[in-house]
């Protein structure tokens, strides 16, 4: 009797041991964001990943407080500054007691990951612009790497 029951007792064991391992219903593999496995370093490459999760690595040229416009933005040109940018990092109001003052983030070389939110601008007299922007809501989604070189 013993002999029989020690078979069937490990292929239930095993049994259960697969289960557990495949049906994991706390994090059901399609919901984990999976990062991006390169960094865009040409402003220009931006705007071909609108909605998508990216990382950015360059220079911040300009860090601005914008305490009129809606949210109390903090807004962080990379690569060249407003208004002929074509990145801006943004740190809203709600997020910026987790992170450094903007004035930590000028003339810096920073890395940051978000999701690219791509607009086009209209200015009257002007061509349309096409720009975008990463929201920034917790401080892991930006490093800063050191100074931008001269």
């Amino acid at each position: 009797m013993q002999k029989k029951f020690l078979p069937i007792a490990a292929f239930i064991l095993l049994h259960l041991l697969v289960k557990a391992q495949t049906d994991n219903e706390l994090y059901p593999i399609d919901t984990i964001p999976k990062l991006p496995s390169f960094i865009i370093t040409d402003p220009r490459e931006v705007l071909k990943h609108d909605g998508e999760l990216i990382t950015v690595q360059g220079c911040v040229v300009r860090a601005v407080l914008k305490e009129q416009v809606k949210g109390k933005p903090v807004f962080l040109d990379m690569f060249v500054a407003f208004p002929n940018n074509i990145l801006t990092v943004a740190i809203w109001e709600e997020n910026q007691a987790q992170f450094l003052p903007a004035a930590a983030y000028h003339q810096k070389m920073v890395r940051v990951t978000g999701r690219a939110k791509k607009k086009t601008f209209v200015q009257p007299g002007k061509a349309s612009q096409e720009r975008v922007t990463i929201s920034l809501h917790n401080p892991r989604q930006i490093t800063i790497l050191g100074d931008c070189q001269k």
